[in-house]
């Protein structure tokens, strides 16, 4: 696959007039992939270059491949930012330039890099964009049914210890609280990095969370441990059964279970789920699939959010928030490359994108108003509100994700292996060079 793939991007590099062409390489595949090609056809009609989108589920072995063997694509959508940092350093991405660089209103759109060389990860020159955000999914969310909810007496919760307390309240009713599921090949475990990210930001802070991320914050220490212990305590995982079934469950399946099924029943599968805003659309597909509801008087299963809560006592932490983003990178430093890149920060391409994906690929330059939903446009706030910090594993060097996200399995499997798991995840950190780290910091939404 991956080379028939490689045969597609080689083209660009091989065509008679490579200016008339360009090879997009994206993760995105089936209905997500049509949405995107509508959006490149927009800028064929408008610059008279032709683009062909190949779509991967493992973007990053395709894109190295395709660089080990001299033929990347034009341009590739990572939704890995580390990748970012290691193409940077070994001079495989071209810096960004033109005037969309330096328009006030791309700038939230723009990722900005330092090439760094050796161990020490010494930086070359300064600091110059070499990626832009396409699209910006918000994490530090919590969504759930409001009408089934309300039949257990509840409201969202404000703070961390209010959450836990509804978690109880709903196990002792014979309700399972959480969906919880970890299975995403080829990257597996990593709805849960985002759970014990989004604890370590929301409990020790903004500080704790970018020391953690650039590779200074041990993972043995306090902080670190009590994230993982405080998601164990929350889910109950020493009970087994609910965390085991994780592992084999999809995280799009796992969601649906907040709504009924298509045969009556007073239980639901789970009430809570924590997931990116990316979800709403797997949501709103279950909901077109349910039947009509036979009875008037009960309301139909909806879904909405409230904000990953901070513990009592660091309610100032409330507006933090996790988010992760698709970006597009530039390998192949050419005249019909730049434009493309200038139009993906544009905003036409921008109000394009949302409109194909109906709001549901959200910008950080789009107003709030102009989302017609009330949960996307509560998401959008959400984006416009606060201090946003990138997703931790997202930033990760690649071999320290991947540990992560296998501990996170082995986590779920056997708990009370942790202290064992966070030495085994220290000792992948004191392997990695300086190079190896990203220093994104979080950054405020106005």
């Amino acid at each position: 696959m991956v080379t028939g793939l490689l045969a597609g991007v080689a083209l660009s590099g091989c065509a008679a007039e490579p200016a008339a062409e360009l090879t997009v390489l994206g993760s995105w595949t089936g209905e997500e992939e049509v949405e995107f090609i509508r959006v490149l056809d927009k800028f064929e009609a408008a610059s008279g270059i032709r683009t062909r989108y190949q779509g991967h589920r493992d973007v990053s072995q395709v894109l190295q491949v395709g660089i080990e063997r001299g033929r990347p694509p034009d341009v590739a959508i990572l939704p890995r930012l580390n990748d970012l940092q290691r193409y940077v350093n070994a001079g495989h991405l071209a810096p960004l330039t033109g005037a969309f660089t330096t328009d006030p209103a791309a700038a939230p759109q723009l990722i900005k890099l330092t090439r760094k060389i050796g161990s020490d990860g010494n930086p070359v020159g300064g600091e110059l964009a070499y990626a832009v955000t396409i699209a910006t999914h918000l994490k530090s969310v919590v969504w759930y049914d409001p009408a089934e909810l309300a039949k257990f007496g509840q409201t969202p919760p404000r703070t961390w210890e209010e959450m836990v307390n509804q978690t109880q309240r709903l196990a002792a009713g014979q309700q399972v609280p959480w969906c919880l599921g970890m299975s995403a090949p080829p990257v597996s475990g990593w709805p849960g990095t985002d759970w014990i990210e989004d604890i370590l930001l929301h409990d020790a802070g903004q500080v704790a969370y970018e020391q953690w991320t650039r590779g200074d914050l041990p993972w043995t220490a306090p902080a670190m441990k009590d994230a993982w212990e405080t998601w164990g305590s929350l889910l109950r995982v020493s009970a087994g059964e609910t965390a085991r079934a994780s592992l084999y469950t999809k995280f799009q399946v796992a969601g649906t279970g907040l709504f009924p099924g298509t045969e009556a029943s007073a239980k639901r599968g789970c009430h809570l789920d924590h997931q990116g805003s990316f979800v709403i659309r797997d949501y709103r597909e279950y909901l077109d699939e349910l039947p009509s509801p036979t009875d008037s008087a009960s309301p139909a299963p909806s879904f909405t959010f409230f904000p990953t809560p901070p513990p009592a006592g660091k309610t100032d932490n409330s507006s933090l928030q996790e988010v992760s983003d698709d970006v597009a990178a530039m390998f192949r430093d050419t005249e019909p490359a730049r434009k493309l890149m200038s139009y993906l920060a544009s905003e036409q391409a921008q109000t394009a994108r949302r409109a194909e994906t109906e709001d549901v690929a959200f910008s950080r330059r789009t107003p709030t108003a102009e989302y017609p939903d009330p949960v996307t446009k509560a998401v959008a706030a959400r984006l416009h509100t606060g201090t946003m910090c990138w997703d931790g594993a997202d930033l990760l060097p690649a071999a320290m994700a991947t540990a992560f996200e296998r501990a996170v399995l082995v986590y779920l499997e056997a708990p009370e292996r942790l202290d064992v798991l966070l030495t085994e995840l220290e000792a992948v950190r004191g392997k990695l060079s300086k190079a190896e780290w990203m220093d994104l910091q979080c950054v405020p939404t106005a």
